[in-house]
């Protein structure tokens, strides 16, 4: 997942220049700057339009022109402090521990009371917004690795609550709602060699797509037979025929050969698929009506949102680039776990 992209799209992590086709750059390879980590802060806590609003004074006299409304809200709010009485360090790297803590922070979690300012991994990794990739060891850290546990932070809970930082956004209106689509998918039918699976937006979601089309469908890289119902008013229709009261934006059937999807795993280099769990790989598009930007967010019914999940039996990746969307799931665990129920 292009976790890049999807803080993009809702405003929360920009690029550093244009691509010559126009998408942003993000200098994911080379490391953020203090100033950069601050901003993001600012993004996350949903103050942005509150700090470039504000007149705010430092004493800091290494700051360039753009960064004086994020670090003269996050300075004067107590968020940050500087590297010295009258220097910033606006364009020196922001460390491993640097950058979680101020994501912690974002979430109002106290470090000398909720996490130790030295070892905020801790923390992070309690919280799920890291994964035990980070500590006292850690050289690198990227705008790459900035961007991810970010992404991460959204579905991490704000302290004091069951409300993870996305929602909280969504309810402070900082992600601008009507760019904003909430869906989950759910699996619906399973017999050998074949699977359905319907996409919806979730209760709540602030948009819908208006259509949801699969451009290509495999099994273990392997083409297969799909029946598509690509708009919310045909999949209403088709869902009451098969006798469901359910409704989405998508709904696809796929019919595919489970010995020739295993036999693909078995000879694929280093055992890169699996050869006892076909996996399915949904690419296509969505159709959007109102603004060009817009950003799509997963959920389950455990309030996982955004861009992974692993509940055990089922993974999914979900990936976003311009108007297009990919998905991938086990089959066979799937399969399993929902004929057991």
């Amino acid at each position: 997942m292009c976790h890049n992209t999807l803080l993009d799209n809702l405003g929360l992590f920009l690029g550093t220049s244009t691509n010559e086709d126009g998408t942003p750059y993000f200098s994911l390879g080379r490391a953020p700057t203090r100033a950069e980590a601050v901003t993001i802060l600012v993004r996350l806590m949903g103050k942005e339009d509150e700090a470039l609003a504000g007149t705010w004074t430092t004493p800091f006299t290494d700051l360039p022109d753009w960064t004086l409304p994020y670090v003269g809200y996050a300075y004067t709010n107590g968020y940050t402090n500087g590297v010295s009485d009258d220097r910033f360090g606006a364009s020196s790297s922001v460390s491993t521990a640097q950058f979680l803590t101020l994501l912690l922070r974002a979430l109002g979690y106290e470090d000398g009371v909720d996490f130790t300012w030295t070892a905020p991994w801790v923390l992070t990794d309690q919280l799920g917004i890291t994964a035990g990739q980070y500590n006292e060891q850690t050289t690198d850290f990227l705008r790459a690795d900035a961007a991810a546990v970010s992404a991460s932070a959204l579905y991490a809970p704000v302290k004091g609550s069951d409300t993870t930082l996305l929602k909280a956004l969504l309810d402070a209106g900082a992600i601008t709602g009507s760019t904003v689509v909430i869906w989950d998918y759910s699996p619906m039918l399973f017999d050998e060699d074949f699977a359905s699976f319907l996409f919806y937006p979730v209760s709540g979601s602030p948009a819908c797509f208006t259509s949801f089309k699969l451009d290509q469908v495999t099994v273990n890289g392997l083409s297969c037979q799909t029946l598509q119902v690509t708009t919310p008013e045909e999949v209403a229709i088709y869902m009451a025929s098969l006798g469901y009261d359910v409704g989405g934006f998508g709904y696809v059937e796929i019919s595919y050969d489970e010995a020739a999807a295993k036999a693909a795993a078995a000879s694929a280099p280093n055992h890169t698929i699996r050869e006892d769990s076909p996996v399915v790989t949904l690419s296509g598009s969505v159709g959007w009506v109102g603004s060009v930007g817009f950003s799509c967010v997963g959920v389950d019914s455990s309030g996982w949102v955004g861009v992974s999940l692993s509940s055990g039996w089922v993974g999914v990746g979900v990936s976003f680039s311009s108007l297009s969307v990919k998905v991938t799931v086990p089959l066979l665990l799937l399969s399993e776990e929902f004929q057991s129920q």
